[in-house]
């Protein structure tokens, strides 16, 4: 299959046409789209946009003509993807081909207008080395970590939104050996394993309109499908709901020890709680069950942090003993600095 290079990333030829009307529909946004130091641009309403460089989002002047023409991007983006946006169904969720992500809304549930929040893709997926560097954590943290991922520790990665909780998970896979076969599931690859390993099967479960007969591919089926394709470990991007949380703690307990996940908690003392509810929610076990079963084969949390006052920094690491929870690192806020528990 022919290719053709478009600003949203490598397509199909036979698909350019619909890709480079989009990006007409798209011409308020694409500086700010195609500039590297860019991570996130956030449009309010058609003529509010704030941009994300450096941890600080500022408002910006530019915006869409009319609430007509920031429609038209979501429907047209709707077409090119296969995923109508309308009255029937007011949002859409989506990945670009070159890995940005988008959320777009109508005004069926934004009422002061249509909006959207677009990730963009980082130029680069950073190593630990370079976290390091950059401040995230010390070289005695990744040392640490590195050691928990190749002895086949249990992992959750945890943090709010935008604290580099996928760039930690992508950094650890590094520490993987190479002679392992990795299964991923996501909602919207961010992960990019395959490009760090050899033998990586990604799997993706984009949202999509539920259909009558058609059957929905979600988080969890992908998490299910693992067994079927003989992994040593396997990673999940974003577990949200309670079906997603069953499943990879099923998985985990088939005897596959390394597997990793990451989850938005406010941090470690929240996290088991937060799972807990999500497995008991479903009505298949009790709250105490789901948290005798979580702790039972989960090793070690690392919490990142987005913050205005350091920016973004892994500020616990805990290992789960015996059923309970042990800090090993913590971040000081008021020192500004890492530092070891005990």
């Amino acid at each position: 299959m022919s290719y053709e290079d478009t600003v949203f990333g490598l397509v199909p030829v036979k698909e350019a046409g619909s890709w480079e009307l989009l990006e007409h529909f798209l011409k308020p946004v694409l500086p700010h789209f195609n500039n590297p130091l860019v991570t996130e641009i956030c449009v309010n309403r058609y003529d509010e946009m704030y941009v994300e460089i450096n941890n600080v989002l500022e408002r910006v002047d530019s915006g869409f003509a009319s609430e007509q023409k920031l429609v038209e991007f979501i429907r047209q983006l709707g077409i090119v993807l296969k995923q109508p946006v309308g009255a029937d169904n007011p949002e859409l969720d989506a990945r670009f081909p070159n890995g940005a992500r988008i959320s777009c809304t109508l005004s069926l549930m934004t009422p002061a207008g249509a909006t959207f929040s677009l990730r963009c893709k980082p130029a680069k997926a950073f190593t630990m080395a370079e976290l390091v560097g950059l401040g995230a954590l010390t070289s005695e943290m990744a040392d640490y970590i590195a050691g928990r991922v190749r002895g086949a520790a249990t992992m959750l990665v945890t943090g709010n939104t935008g604290s580099g909780k996928t760039a930690m998970l992508r950094a650890c896979g590094g520490f993987i050996d190479k002679r392992e076969r990795l299964c991923t599931a996501e909602d919207t690859l961010e992960l990019g394993m395959r490009e760090m390993l050899p033998n990586v099967v990604a799997f993706e479960a984009p949202y999509r309109e539920p259909k009558p007969g058609v059957r929905v591919i979600n988080l969890a089926s992908c998490i299910r499908k693992f067994l079927r394709y003989r992994p040593d470990r396997g990673w999940v991007g974003e577990i949200r709901d309670a079906a997603a949380c069953d499943a990879f703690f099923q998985f985990i307990y088939t005897g596959h020890r390394g597997s990793a996940a990451s989850l938005h908690t406010n941090g470690p003392d929240d996290t088991v709680p937060r799972l807990q509810y999500l497995m008991s929610s479903a009505g298949l076990i009790s709250y105490d069950l789901a948290g005798r079963m979580i702790l039972g084969v989960l090793d070690l949390m690392i919490h990142c942090s987005r913050d205005p006052r350091y920016g973004r920094k892994v500020t616990d690491i805990v290992e789960v003993r015996n059923g309970e929870l042990h800090p090993i690192f913590v971040y000081d806020v008021e020192a500004g600095k890492h530092r070891r528990v005990g």
